[in-house]
């Protein structure tokens, strides 16, 4: 079962640039990640990595992704959340502060200090994207469309601190399941 909300507030005025832009260069990475042969030799060199920690590897990871629905999920949200943030914040002061979200993401990593296994994917920026819309929209209306596999089994109106939290939930959920 997955969640899935939907921004029913979503309307900009003008094309968030930064948004559009982080989608397609994260989708084109995909794309040669594939073509490229072995993700895990690219994820080994590039992902960031708890017991090697750079700078440089937290900040390219957040453009990895290991498979199609990670991008998507992860692209999703941005969406979702990352245009009216941009909109209300500015393009260039948004991509900072996506930056310096995702390098802060790592927070397993003062847990997990031994690991070896590389962390990639844009989900760090986007938890505090989300946080973001949350301080800027909290009324926001939202869907909250439950799944299981590609079958709707229930939609909820809600608004954004729910939908904010059933992702942050959901992020746990998956870093406790990803992590052991």
């Amino acid at each position: 079962m997955f969640l899935f909300p939907y921004n029913r507030d979503n309307s900009v005025e003008n094309t968030p640039g930064v948004v559009v832009c982080l989608i397609a260069i994260n989708s084109a990475l995909l794309v040669l990640t594939w073509l490229d042969g072995p993700s895990d030799v690219l994820f080994m060199k590039y992902g960031f990595i708890p017991a090697h920690p750079h700078v440089s590897t937290a900040f390219a990871s957040m453009f990895l992704h290991s498979g199609f629905w990670h991008l998507f999920g992860n692209m999703w949200f941005l969406w979702m959340f990352g245009n009216k943030v941009e909109e209300m914040l500015g393009g260039g002061i948004f991509f900072l502060v996506c930056l310096v979200l995702r390098i802060w993401r790592r927070f397993p990593y003062p847990f997990n200090t031994t690991s070896t296994i590389p962390c990639v994917g844009a989900s760090g920026a986007i938890m505090g994207i989300a946080g973001c819309f949350f301080v800027l929209y909290p009324r926001a209306n939202f869907d909250l469309v439950f799944y299981f596999r590609f079958w709707e089994l229930k939609t909820i109106h809600t608004y954004t601190s729910i939908a904010v939290g059933a992702w942050f939930a959901e992020q746990a959920l998956l870093a406790c399941y990803l992590w052991n």
